[in-house]
């Protein structure tokens, strides 16, 4: 007579591959965005974000973590250059207006 029923046995659950990293990705979107455009940038500073939570977590393989996070730094680099550069045009633009605006008033 068998002592187990099919409620007692037990299989243990499958061992999950962790998915693969995308550290080049990240690195190379984070180079690419310095010297582009920053949706380049912003994509790398947020896949380097959930990629480095998913490898804190186990479910992504933690060989990449240094090409990933140094994606991440050059991606979020990457965003304030740009925002900078943004700014310092937008300044620039209110300045011209304003010795355009000054010289038009200065003829009549």
């Amino acid at each position: 007579m068998d002592i187990y029923t099919n409620d007692q046995i037990h299989t243990p659950p499958p061992l999950e591959q962790p998915e693969p990293h995308r550290g080049m990705l990240v690195l190379i979107f984070g180079i690419i965005g310095l010297f582009t455009c920053a949706i380049f940038s912003i994509l790398a500073w947020v896949f380097g974000n959930e990629d480095l939570k998913k490898m804190e977590s186990g479910r992504m393989d933690p060989a990449g973590r240094d090409t990933t996070n140094a994606g991440r730094i050059l991606g979020i680099i990457g965003v304030a250059m740009n925002f900078i550069g943004l700014l310092a045009g937008l300044v620039a633009a209110v300045f011209m207006f304003g010795l355009t605006m000054a010289d038009i008033n200065s003829l009549f």
